[in-house]
């Protein structure tokens, strides 16, 4: 890495640490990562914990096979003693119930699953995140609002589930205060439909948690909130061996919306769910705010999406309508 690029990394990780977290001094800070995650990033997070005057802890653990699935039992426990949580892993840490319980407990949290210096240092994570909260902030009350939820795209999706009870969150990697979490880079309106309520099929043609880019897409049909059947070619076949099995990794987990302007189409879904009018749909735990829980979570990415809440159209072939 050249000297530039560690500045570029440098800045990143401060702007996470100071802007994100709002890290005090004397806070207790575990960056919890893997062996798979990138260290250049797990060190510039470290140094920006230590110039902001907190005590970091560095906590690394194997990979884990498949997204979500729990963390070890040495990570757990230190997770426990944690006032902030910054996890550059890279599977999701982020649906375990260890960092659940952590947030309970009034921790807070920056996920950053997947991330490079190179996604740390471009696109969605040099953002104007102020930009990212405007609009994102108007999504999620209408969805927060709703009591419907219709997804459609011309690839064939044709979903609907009940919004009833459920809050939408903000995505726009802020996580300031006891309880919250973000990621990083971030830019959703993110929400978890009504258990058993998801009734209809959605096809997926950007890209996936462990399949990478789609090579095709793939069709996930639903009833009463359960995948009931998984089309497509070779990688349908992988997601279908990746929840079979599984306790609830048939679960429609998440219908959130990308609201990141500066956010690409990488292959890597921690980004590429991220772009303004895409949808990311997940297979397994719910996100926070919804009621199931499994040991997986598979998000799954429309590129260009329709979206209604009781007939009002919020994003249309993938541009967003409502905004504030």
């Amino acid at each position: 890495m050249t000297d530039w690029a560690a500045i570029q990394v440098a800045k990143a990780a401060d702007n996470i640490v100071n802007t994100s977290l709002a890290v005090r001094p004397g806070e207790l800070v575990a960056v919890a990562a893997d062996h798979n995650s990138d260290h250049a990033v797990v060190d510039a997070l470290l140094a920006a914990v230590a110039a902001a005057g907190a005590e970091g802890t560095l906590l690394v653990q194997p990979a884990r096979a498949r997204a979500g699935e729990p963390a070890n039992r040495i990570v757990a426990a230190a997770l426990a003693g944690a006032d902030v949580i910054i996890s550059p892993t890279s599977t999701a840490l982020s649906f375990t119930p260890e960092l659940k319980q952590a947030l309970n407990r009034g921790a807070r949290a920056i996920v950053m699953t997947g991330v490079t210096r190179a996604e740390l240092t471009g696109g969605a994570g040099i953002a104007d995140y102020e930009e990212v909260h405007r609009i994102t902030k108007p999504l999620a009350d209408a969805i927060t609002a709703g009591s419907r939820i219709r997804v459609t795209s011309q690839q064939g999706s044709d979903l609907t589930a009940s919004l009833e009870g459920v809050t939408c969150g903000v995505g726009a990697s802020f996580a300031r205060e006891p309880g919250q979490i973000s990621s990083y880079p971030s830019g959703e309106a993110w929400s978890a439909p009504a258990t058993g309520t998801g009734q209809g099929v959605l096809v997926a043609d950007g890209s996936a948690h462990q399949l990478g880019k789609l090579r095709e897409p793939i069709r996930v049909h639903f009833d009463q909130g359960r995948a009931v059947r998984i089309e497509g070619g070779d990688q349908a076949g992988e997601l279908r061996r990746m929840i079979d099995g599984v306790e609830n990794g048939d679960n429609l987990g998440e219908i959130s919306i990308g609201t990141n302007p500066a956010a690409r189409f990488l292959g890597n879904i921690t980004e590429d769910k991220k772009q303004v009018g895409t949808v990311h749909f997940a297979l397994g735990n719910s996100v926070v705010g919804g009621t199931v829980k499994a040991p997986i979570h598979v998000d799954l990415l429309l590129l260009t999406p329709t979206v209604e809440v009781d007939g009002e159209i919020l994003v249309q072939d993938g541009k967003i309508v409502k905004v504030a």
